[in-house]
């Protein structure tokens, strides 16, 4: 069985999530940088979003789960110059489970997991995970309204993991107890690849920030376990694992409105 600590998805949680904390602070550090218009020149603006994806699986991903959700926080700097860079955190979640395989030790001649009580249980096999990204890009602003909007092109080099969490809350299994649930979640991980194209508005009303576009995604992973009792030990292989997705986010830019000056006869 693997001798991985209880809290190692925790950890790894908190591991994707500490260098956002890190890039928030500078980032609130640094507003009150611009008293410019959006509207006539492009500035220098640090923008923090919210995004939610919906991909399709393709690939080895594709193997075991369908249609996948992520909820991400990202900070992301647009210089002078429309390039842009920064770091998103994501959390990755579905129900769309396919690969019944891995648990044929398990089930029942009637295709069914018995509880220790001896009735059928009720089991459910959940998509999580995380990916951590750190992104560039650039914003085209001749197909956009304004300097500061357009085309945006973005890319990214991070790291995913993603598990099976198998819940049963109203029953008792004696083989998902504790520890034997890890020879069956298929903990993966490995690096990651991102590309973005879609629109990017942002303009001198903070609500009405946004992008919206297309991403795809290609991890290069491999299941960490150092047992697994459908293949009865580890698993060395590497896995291809594609995303295809609809993105948006919803952004909060900082920076302060030109003052505006008025005369009087």
């Amino acid at each position: 069985m693997n001798t991985l600590p209880k809290d190692i998805n925790q950890r790894h949680s908190f591991l994707f999530f500490k260098p956002l904390l890190v890039l928030l602070m500078l980032g609130l550090m640094s507003t009150g940088f611009s008293q410019r218009d959006l509207k006539t020149e492009s500035i220098f603006t640090p923008i923090y979003g919210l995004t939610y994806k919906g991909s399709i699986s393709g690939g080895d991903f594709a193997k075991r789960w369908g249609y996948t959700n992520s909820l991400g926080a990202e900070i992301n700097f647009k210089l002078k110059s429309n390039f842009t860079f920064g770091v998103e955190s994501q959390f990755i979640f579905g129900n769309t489970f396919k690969d019944s395989s891995i648990f044929d030790n398990v089930f029942n001649e009637n295709k069914q997991i018995t509880s220790n009580s001896g009735l059928p249980a009720e089991v459910f096999f959940l998509l999580r995970g995380g990916n951590f990204t750190g992104q560039f890009g650039y914003v085209f602003t001749k197909v956009g309204k304004g300097p500061n909007a357009g085309l945006w092109l973005n890319f990214g080099l991070g790291y995913l993991f993603h598990k099976i969490r198998i819940e049963h809350n109203y029953d008792q299994i004696s083989q998902f107890k504790d520890d034997y649930k890890k020879g069956y979640d298929k903990l993966t991980m490995g690096l990651s690849t991102k590309q973005f194209i879609g629109y990017l508005q942002q303009g001198s009303r903070q609500y009405l920030n946004f992008y919206a576009g297309l991403e795809f995604g290609q991890a290069f992973t491999k299941n960490v376990r150092t047992y697994n009792f459908d293949t009865e030990g580890p698993e060395n292989n590497l896995r291809l694992e594609l995303f295809y997705g609809f993105k948006v986010g919803w952004m909060i830019p900082i920076y302060k409105r030109q003052l505006q000056e008025y005369y009087f006869d």
